[in-house]
């Protein structure tokens, strides 16, 4: 197998991965946060289910993208290692509140079934992990614009794969802070 081969089945492999997860989340889990843990606790085995895979994901792609660096060399080689240095950081961040959401949530969602509230201090932990997932978010969008660049400056893919990659970063990343890391470019999956 060709490093290029390697390299594109591994951020096909991300992707697909993350979607597997991403496709099973319920927008019931994003309802004020008493009623939010409630129905977390009653969709345990799905919400699992859905960061579980979107954690696996968060390994796999940052491989594929410091592998395009490799791949790509040259001038290409800087902008894909940049790329790659910040969706890794993007994916720290999300993996922190992953791990949060796959600990401390069923936690508080247990406890909110049973004593009627959610635990106190809760909602502060929570927020922390909702600011950690916007910034897996931003660093995620900037890191397609870099990458965009590095296809731009590679010979691997046509260069408006390239272009498209750096409007579409710059753009959502634009509109992501213009909204206040909120609404449509901040999904729903934490």
């Amino acid at each position: 197998m060709d490093a290029r081969t390697l390299v594109g089945g591994t951020l096909v492999a991300g992707l697909v991965i993350f979607m597997v997860g991403a496709v099973a989340w319920r927008l019931t889990y994003e309802q004020p946060l008493r009623d939010a843990l409630r129905v977390i606790h009653a969709d345990r085995r799905r919400r699992t289910w859905i960061h579980v895979w979107m954690l696996v994901a968060m390994f796999v792609t940052p491989a594929g993208i410091a592998g395009f660096a490799v791949a790509a060399g040259g001038t290409a080689a800087l902008p894909a290692l940049m790329a790659a240095q910040v969706y890794g950081l993007g994916a720290v961040c999300w993996i922190t509140s992953l791990a949060f959401r796959l600990t401390v949530v069923p936690w508080a969602a247990q406890r909110t079934v049973a004593d009627g509230d959610p635990p106190d201090g809760f909602a502060a932990l929570d927020s922390w992990a909702g600011l950690l997932h916007r910034l897996h978010m931003a660093a995620s969008y900037a890191a397609s614009a870099l990458l965009g660049a590095a296809v731009v400056a590679s010979a691997i893919l046509p260069d408006w794969i390239g272009w498209l990659g750096i409007a579409w970063g710059v753009a959502v990343l634009a509109g992501f802070v213009a909204a206040g890391f909120a609404g449509l470019l901040n999904p729903p999956f934490g």
